[in-house]
């Protein structure tokens, strides 16, 4: 009997020892098996995530849309910044994230979605979801295929608010900035110029303190 509790004792010991990933390892691990569409190992910075939510009306926004929560840094500082009655929908299509922010963030205005961002319109549909005032999107699209990114924007640009705004990031390597990047394989792709074929005003502003450094593009209908 002694002997048995103590190999349970070693046993709960040995799994409290055992830690769990870190956000940051998590998506390293993620995205080494998807880098196509993750394009980065490390998650976003906080001057990446500030960028992205700096030009939403937090004191009018009511529904908010997160495409791609990965590890959930996007999504912690948009809760934090949120009113009290407004709903957060984060739509993810890797399990492994979803599972990891449904542990880490304990909001009811907060809705993690497993699903492909290209089923936004269903989404919002069957879940009776308004008309999102803000939709937050982390997703490559400078990786997807022409007719997967152009169904998910066209979505996005059809269903938010006539108010609304969707923020996006590209990382700089992606069109083509340094000029040395193209030389290291990576495809030359203009998102400014194809976000403008969805919306009638498209700002963008650099941020070269994240890693990979950024572009952030804040789209109005």
């Amino acid at each position: 009997m002694l002997k048995l509790l103590d190999s349970n004792a070693k046993t709960d010991a040995a799994a409290r020892g055992m830690r769990r990933p870190s956000g940051r390892g998590i998506f390293f691990l993620e995205s080494l098996k998807s880098l196509s569409s993750t394009a980065s190992i490390f998650p976003s910075s906080r001057f990446l995530t500030s960028a992205l939510l700096r030009p939403i009306e937090f004191g009018r926004a009511r529904v908010i849309v997160e495409l791609g929560i990965g590890t959930g840094a996007v999504t912690v500082e948009l809760l934090r910044r949120m009113r009290a009655d407004a709903m957060l929908y984060g739509i993810e299509i890797n399990p492994a994230f979803v599972s990891h922010v449904r542990e880490k963030v304990h909001d009811p205005r907060f809705v993690p979605i497993l699903a492909g961002a290209e089923r936004l319109a269903a989404i919002l549909r069957t879940r009776r979801i308004g008309r999102p005032d803000a939709i937050v999107s982390s997703l490559g699209l400078s990786s997807m295929r022409p007719d997967q990114r152009s169904s998910i924007v066209r979505q996005a640009a059809v269903h938010l608010d006539g108010e609304g705004i969707l923020t996006q990031f590209q990382y700089l390597h992606s069109r083509g900035e340094p000029n040395w990047s193209c030389a290291l394989g990576f495809k030359r792709f203009d998102e400014e110029y194809f976000l403008r074929q969805y919306f009638r005003e498209v700002q963008s502003e650099e941020v070269i303190w994240n890693l990979p450094p950024a572009a952030v593009y804040t789209c109005r209908l």
